[in-house]
């Protein structure tokens, strides 16, 4: 254990310095890139490769080694796994390469891209998913020391659900499908419970992540059970009937809920500078 502290203080080390000089540090261990991702709070790009593979030597001169690279450095942990002797890896599927992973420090996988990608390609994807992760990853470690723990599983989806909002458009997708599988494990755990309240505000923060006419189907069989859901109900109803066009139903719904403070983030920050 003492030797595993030393080598992971060693490799922290290495990619200090080379972040000072705008490099990308190129580690070989995926074990301890999770380590060092989960310290840092950062996501991991993780480049399967092989010596004989063609494409895979000339994203290393057209993409990896420009030093357009050099600003996400400090943003990613960068893994490079040598493929050459089989695609045979524990964590990943690989069918051909270059194969590019971005991934969390729990092996949840953000994108998976197959095949050669130019400069701009890279740096689009790069720059959407160099967001804060401090408030995603402290709701992971919370949710995995309990993980039949409906609170930490809401709490989690409506983490992703928010970045999901502000990200560039190449990361929404992917943002908006942990939300909702982090929804679902909520919704699961909560078949083994009674609690009629919880499971009623899963279901209706869980149409944060549905196209307006599917959520306004699932909230009108919704008849909110207490006064937390039902605030939650309208502050729902005034985002999805704006976003429908429908202002004056959704000035309605507002007005009761205009003066509250909602639950985890205030998901409809910006409706209310045009219902106010």
């Amino acid at each position: 254990m003492r030797e595993l502290k030393k080598l992971s203080l060693i490799s922290i080390c290495l990619l200090i310095g080379f972040i000072a000089n705008g490099q990308i540090h190129w580690m070989s261990s995926y074990a301890e890139a999770k380590k060092i991702a989960k310290e840092q709070n950062k996501l991991i790009v993780v480049d399967c490769w092989a010596n004989w593979c063609g494409p895979c030597k000339k994203m290393d001169e057209d993409v990896w080694e420009k030093d357009n690279m050099g600003i996400y450095a400090a943003k990613y942990v960068f893994v490079k796994l040598d493929l050459s002797s089989g695609f045979s890896n524990p964590d990943f599927l690989v069918k051909a390469i270059p194969k590019i992973f971005i991934t969390d420090a729990w092996n949840n996988q953000f994108e998976s891209i197959t095949g050669y990608q130019s400069l701009r390609r890279m740096e689009n994807l790069l720059t959407a998913y160099s967001f804060s992760l401090e408030d995603i990853y402290k709701s992971t470690v919370e949710l995995e020391k309990d993980d039949e723990n409906v609170d930490k599983a809401l709490q989690l989806a409506m983490c992703y659900q928010e970045q999901s909002t502000v990200v560039e458009r190449e990361a929404v997708k992917s943002l908006s499908y942990k939300s909702r599988m982090c929804f679902k494990q909520a919704e699961k755990l909560l078949k083994k419970s009674k609690n009629k309240d919880l499971s009623q505000k899963v279901q209706i923060l869980s149409c944060l992540n549905k196209s307006g006419k599917k959520a306004l189907k699932v909230l009108a069989s919704c008849k909110p059970s207490n006064e937390e859901n039902e605030n939650l109900k309208a502050a729902l109803l005034a985002r999805i009937y704006l976003s429908l066009e429908q202002v004056e139903n959704a000035k309605e719904q507002y007005a009761k809920i205009k003066d509250l403070q909602l639950p985890y983030y205030d998901f409809i920050a910006s409706e209310r500078k045009q219902l106010q």
